[in-house]
């Protein structure tokens, strides 16, 4: 009898550390798993914050860019209604029935449109841009 209660404390004990260590095998699969995924989710986190502070830094330049076009597009329309201001000034004292273009007029448009034509070198009109002669005017 003795022998019998021996034994099944014996299976019983073996039973009991065979069902931890089948335990504790399942769990240190599912470990290894979620340590794989989060390594993975990492790498994809990563990849995406990189990308994100790319178009961050490209959105940034062009506002720059764009910022830089806007103000040269106010000062030449500055100076655009300026020299209106003066040619209108000029043409109102002088009958222009009669009188061609007064020469500082002209002088002043061909100076403007050449300074203009010179400094626009993104213009692809697939001409060469060289400057317009002057037109012989009154003096």
């Amino acid at each position: 009898m003795i022998n019998k209660i021996a034994v099944m404390t014996t299976v019983l004990i073996l039973a009991c550390i065979g069902l931890l260590l089948a335990v504790a095998f399942h769990f240190y699969g599912k470990t290894l798993t979620q340590a794989t995924a989060l390594t993975a989710l990492t790498q994809q986190k990563e990849q995406a914050e990189f990308i994100t502070q790319s178009q961050a830094l490209s959105v940034g330049i062009f506002n720059q860019i764009a910022g830089a076009t806007l103000n040269e597009q106010k000062s030449s329309q500055t100076a655009s209604q300026q020299r209106q201001t003066v040619i209108k000034t000029v043409l109102a004292t002088a009958p222009c029935a009669v009188v061609p273009v007064p020469a500082a007029a002209n002088d002043s448009l061909l100076n403007h449109y050449n300074a203009v034509r010179q400094s626009s070198s993104n213009t692809n009109s697939g001409k060469p841009s060289g400057t317009v002669s002057a037109v012989v005017s009154s003096r």
